[in-house]
């Protein structure tokens, strides 16, 4: 069955809508729904997503018969906005656990995986959203933090191109993971800042010290520690990952 598309021009939140057609029982497995822009987009954390023209705002509903591995449509989202940046000549790299960022750590894109109202007895479903600098970043998000658009860093692709290239990664990455978690987990490894390198692991009020050295659905970050143990860290537990 092929992917519905919803277009806007502008919208409160693209996972708000998303999960309004959820909640209206129209709403049906892969279909997205793009802006160009936001009045409330938001971010991991409770953040707000500035979400200004020149962006690209999608967010895909995504059935799964059978709750998945912690992460499992952040990392799927992950590596689609991954796929477009690196299919437009970015260089790119995923900064755990959610974001896409440039040469020197300069954020491009999010990504915000939320679910409600999971039951037994029915379809589990969740909406994956994207946030994607395209075409430019204004002035006042740069002063808050490192920033970029694929554009600055030489991508070729306009909105509309990337949406359209950002459908079809969502596509593939989310049947993917359905299909091959553990491939798709060991992917968002090994395009990740910090794979193979030590690293320190934020763990609740601690860190885990050590080698990063691999990432799989059931065990998480694995990690050959500092002090010589080999340490599995949930990727629920994990809330960031620096290099050292």
């Amino acid at each position: 069955m092929a992917w519905r598309r919803f277009h806007f021009d502008i919208v409160d939140s693209t996972n708000d809508r998303a999960f309004a057609a959820i909640e209206a029982g129209t709403a049906r497995h892969g279909d997205l729904f793009i802006a160009g822009s936001q009045t409330a987009g938001r971010g991991t954390r409770g953040r707000r997503w500035e979400s200004r023209p020149g962006g690209l705002y999608v967010s895909a509903v995504v059935e799964s018969p059978d709750l998945p591995a912690p992460g499992a449509w952040t990392i799927a989202g992950a590596l689609a906005v991954h796929d477009v940046a690196i299919a437009s000549g970015v260089d790119a790299a995923l900064d755990w656990p959610n974001d896409l960022v440039g040469p020197g750590g300069a954020k491009i894109a999010g990504v915000l995986a939320e679910s409600r109202g999971l039951g037994a007895g029915r379809p589990a479903l969740f909406v994956v959203g994207v946030g994607l600098n395209v075409a430019g970043v204004p002035r006042e998000i740069r002063m808050q933090r490192p920033v970029a658009s694929l554009r600055e860093l030489g991508g070729d692709l306009g909105v509309d191109a990337a949406g359209d290239q950002l459908a079809g990664a969502l596509e593939a990455r989310i049947g993917a993971m359905t299909e091959s978690p553990t491939e798709e987990y060991r992917a968002f490894f090994e395009r990740s800042l910090g794979a193979h390198e030590p690293v320190a692991v934020t763990v609740g009020e601690t860190e885990v010290r050590g080698t990063w050295t691999d990432l799989t659905p059931d065990q998480g970050l694995r990690i050959a520690a500092d002090d010589g143990r080999i340490r599995h860290v949930s990727i629920a537990h994990a809330r960031d990952v620096r290099r050292r």
